[in-house]
């Protein structure tokens, strides 16, 4: 798989929801972390290019984040990665917020 990311990634380790039409809701876990998506692991069964919304339950942070579209870009065994599309504004400034909290460069 050839790097194509655009955004720095940071080491995370929370909780996210993930919602779509043809599957419902699953839960996983963010383990890495960037302005333009993240890697998750989790046993929702996904196909490359699957449009999804996320929530991600940012530990210390008193309501969850939403992306409002992010499509899958990669799938391994219980492990995928999504890109984020649509974010609103303001959920946005959150997100950098807290990125701008991390210090640990996922490798």
């Amino acid at each position: 798989m050839t790097e194509q990311r655009q955004h720095v990634r940071y080491q995370v380790e929370f909780p996210a929801t993930f919602a779509a039409a043809h599957t419902g809701i699953a839960r996983g876990i963010v383990y890495n972390l960037g302005m333009g998506g993240c890697k998750v692991v989790s046993d929702l069964e996904v196909k490359r290019g699957a449009r999804l919304t996320v929530t991600l339950q940012i530990p210390e942070h008193p309501t969850a984040l939403t992306i409002q579209v992010a499509t899958v870009q990669w799938i391994l065994a219980h492990e995928f990665g999504v890109e984020f599309l649509e974010i609103q504004e303001r959920e946005r400034a959150r997100l950098q917020r807290f990125l701008a909290t991390q210090s640990h460069i996922a490798a």
